[in-house]
């Protein structure tokens, strides 16, 4: 018997579930397959990709292989090319060559397949398939209550380093006071109405077009919840940022300001830190950097490299791809939103 390559539905949910459950090796009530969660994740509507985000390879009506896409579209220029993120990406490790199957029919689907970080397996996997890689992308962080991760900790050698570390780092991080500049939270229900400054592309760089319908989106997520905040310089609408808040940590899940001035992305981060702090169970605030821009505004605003993870990128349509940083932040993928039922701290 043949594989069968196809998209999921609503249907499918129990038994994409408990594939993912085994294939992971995880506990059943974790989030990453929380009936409301997958929902969100493959089949609530998405105005920049109709119809389901999931896709299976089948063997006997048996899932053999998942995969879930993020939609993107990177503008460089005036080129636009349709691209994903594969998220959930498992295979059946008794069945060979699943999982690269699914990878190369869903890659056909698009000019673009992009994936940053993976398994140890998915490291050695993706060369092959013909993933190459373009850059890096780095996880920042900047402790902002150390204390925070003592708690329900069992107290060791290992955890007063860390909590050592955090304390210095934290004593060491530059204020947040960013005069003239403002950040105001954004409701669900304003974004139609309000002015917002998406990103544009400029110096080269290659972003990821947003839009209010794909922010409209991710505020809908139903296990990690998250805040847009519009980001103005004397009253004038300059870019905007998305927090996301999981457990322990608040995350800079996307952020802009529409300037390639290095005080300005500075002030953005500021703004975007003293928003996070609000947040009082959180003990650090996290963001990626994977451009000149945003990983000199972290670092100038006290966040720390916690390393590196590559980012590999995939033709699907002999399309030619252009060259240049990438600016990838952690909508980009599942990391603004992937949690566990427990606190985990990168500083």
């Amino acid at each position: 018997m043949t594989f069968q390559f196809r998209n999921t539905s609503p249907q499918d949910a129990p038994e994409v579930a408990a594939f993912l459950q085994r294939n992971f090796g995880i506990d059943p009530r974790e989030p990453l397959i929380e009936p409301r969660h997958l929902h969100w994740k493959c089949w609530e509507e998405r105005s920049d990709w109709p119809g389901s985000r999931g896709y299976v390879i089948t063997k006997e009506s048996a899932i053999v292989a998942h995969g879930a896409v993020v939609p993107l579209t990177g503008v460089s220029g005036q080129q636009h090319l349709k691209m994903v993120h594969v998220i959930d990406w498992a295979a059946d490790p008794k069945i060979a060559g699943s999982g690269t199957a699914l990878m190369r029919q869903i890659a056909r689907l698009v000019d673009a397949a992009l994936i940053v970080g993976g398994s140890e397996m998915a490291q050695k996997v993706l060369p092959a398939l013909g993933f190459k890689t373009r850059d890096y992308v780095t996880k920042f962080v900047r402790p902002l209550r150390p204390l925070r991760r003592l708690a329900g900790q069992k107290l060791g050698v290992r955890l007063g380093a860390q909590f050592t570390r955090s304390l210095l780092w934290s004593l060491q991080a530059p204020s947040v006071r960013v005069p003239a500049w403002t950040a105001s939270r954004i409701e669900p229900e304003q974004l139609v109405s309000q002015p917002m400054r998406w990103p544009r592309a400029a110096d080269g760089t290659i972003i990821f077009e947003r839009s209010a319908d794909i922010v409209a989106y991710l505020l809908k997520c139903p296990v990690t919840p998250m805040e847009l905040y519009s980001v103005a310089k004397d009253g004038s609408c300059r870019g905007y940022f998305l927090l996301a808040h999981a457990p322990g940590q608040a995350r800079i899940v996307d952020s802009y300001v529409d300037s390639e001035n290095r005080e300005d992305w500075r002030a953005l981060v500021q703004l975007a830190v003293s928003k996070a702090a609000r947040n009082v169970d959180a003990a650090e605030v996290v963001s990626f950097g994977s451009d000149p821009a945003t990983r000199q505004a972290l670092i100038d605003c006290g966040f720390h490299d916690r390393g590196n993870s590559a980012l590999r990128l995939m033709s699907g349509k002999s399309v030619e791809l252009p060259a240049g940083p990438i600016r990838f932040q952690m909508i980009d993928n599942d990391a603004a939103y992937w949690r566990q039922n427990k606190n985990v701290y990168w500083a």
